[in-house]
């Protein structure tokens, strides 16, 4: 969902006025006021560090301004560091004169932060100030309404004591930079996950967010230690300079499917598009082939492919693509598999691809389950983990998965791990301050899941 910050920048750019209670100079006004607007152009172009450092100038002049600490606050949550934004959101409301007030977009800020930390009565009570603000219709064009059905569902399980029933899979592999999508295999000995770090291949940053492109990696059980040990040769010659992502290995490790980009690294792909391994040997893998079958990767946005394995009525992939944009984010799409290629591709039904974003699939290799990710079907916030119900070739309407797996930020890559009812998915999580994904394991042997059965 858009927020509200693009429609009041207009305002903002024509309206900052010196409200600290400081006494600046006619010179400090007007740098000031430049650093201020400056800023805010950076964050209207989705270039949130650069706004930050310009915030930070105008800082340096008037730290009391309360449209200056609104606009940190959104730089900070924006940079997922909630707490900080936490910090000058309440500065901003501190400094706000008597006669003044937020706009709509101000107390969206508010409720988003708040939603984040956990903080669900203080979410819903801004949520719902800018609902009042924007009117019933535009709340909901602009998602506050789903919001504030998020904070309901939040309060509402919190009264019946569902708890998380998670704990972290690799403590000393989660860091303060993105790790996800785990994959174990050979009974939990082998480790695979992708992270953007900064060791990750060539060292590039991202040109759309300044952050490290993607790798994936591989860690191995030592049983001495009780923990995963880092294997990073065995990526080193299929990690591309771009976005490398791995979705799916197979039970004997001689097949694999992954997610590449390069378009703007090496410029060897278009966009991210599905590429799939096969090998003789288990985990003798060697470089990535392209899936040139039709329908399957397009100029667009194609990965996370994931397929079955031995499903009684025949294998079939699932995988994510955005060539509907136009009309919803991401959805999920699906064709037959079989030993000469894969057949016609068509988008899992509208009950299941919303018109937000489903992302991660991992089907169970019966196929009779599908689990994935989704940020509109209804949860508690950020993208939760549902899965669906293969009955004779038609799926079920997604269930959420609850209390027990999702939290109020994002939850993805769920799988189960075949091992004692445990699963495996990746969560956003705090790390000395900042929010990243993060590696979890999970116990479902408490729950009434269909597929524990």
């Amino acid at each position: 969902m858009k927020n509200l910050f693009i429609i009041s920048i207009m305002s903002l750019l024509t309206t900052v006025m010196i409200h600290g209670q400081k006494k600046l100079t006619g010179a400090q006004k007007t740098n000031f006021t430049r650093f201020l607007n400056k800023g805010i152009e950076y964050f209207d172009a989705e270039r949130s560090n650069d706004a930050l450092e310009s915030f930070k100038k105008a800082e340096a002049i008037d730290p009391e301004n309360w449209k200056l600490n609104y606009w940190m606050a959104a730089c900070h949550h924006d940079l997922s560091s909630y707490l900080a934004a936490e910090q000058y959101m309440n500065s901003a409301k501190s400094f706000m004169g008597e006669k003044e007030q937020g706009d709509a977009a101000f107390y969206e800020l508010e409720g988003k932060i708040n939603h984040r930390l956990g903080n669900i009565e203080n979410a819903a009570s801004a949520y719902k100030k800018a609902a009042i603000i924007m009117g019933a219709k535009t709340a909901k064009e602009f998602g506050i309404t789903l919001y504030m059905e998020q904070c309901e569902l939040v309060l509402k399980d919190r009264k019946l004591g569902i708890s998380l029933a998670r704990k972290p899979l690799a403590p000393k592999i989660n860091t303060v930079e993105d790790e996800y999508g785990p994959i174990l295999v050979k009974n939990g000995e082998v480790l695979f996950f992708t992270a953007r770090r900064p060791e990750t291949k060539g060292e590039n940053l991202n040109p759309d967010d300044l952050r490290y492109f993607e790798d994936m990696y591989r860690a191995n059980w030592n049983p001495s230690t009780q923990q995963y040990e880092m294997d990073y040769a065995f990526f080193n010659e299929i990690n591309t300079n771009g976005f490398d992502a791995l979705s799916y290995v197979n039970s004997s490790c001689t097949y694999a499917l992954m997610t590449i980009n390069t378009s703007s690294a090496e410029k060897t792909t278009k966009s991210s598009d599905i590429f799939e391994i096969s090998s003789e040997d288990p985990l003798v893998w060697e470089a990535p082939s392209l899936i040139r079958s039709k329908g399957i990767n397009t100029d667009y946005f194609e990965g996370g492919a994931c397929i079955t394995e031995g499903a009684e009525a025949g294998d079939f992939m699932v995988f994510i693509s955005d060539r509907k944009a136009e009309v919803s984010g991401l959805d999920l799409y699906t064709c037959s598999k079989n030993e000469t290629g894969y057949g016609e591709v068509t988008p899992l039904p509208k009950s299941i691809n919303s018109p937000g974003n489903e992302t991660t699939p991992w089907l169970s290799p019966d196929g009779k389950y599908l689990f994935f990710s989704s940020d509109e079907l209804p949860g508690y916030g950020g993208y939760d983990v549902f899965y669906c119900v293969n009955e004779s070739g038609t799926w079920s309407a997604p269930i959420n998965l609850g209390a027990t797996v999702n939290t109020v930020n994002n939850d993805t890559h769920f799988r189960l791990t075949g091992q004692n009812k445990k699963a495996i998915y990746a969560s956003v999580a705090d790390q000395s301050g900042f929010f990243s994904y993060d590696l979890f394991e999970l116990d479902l042997s408490m729950g009434n899941f269909p597929f524990l059965k």
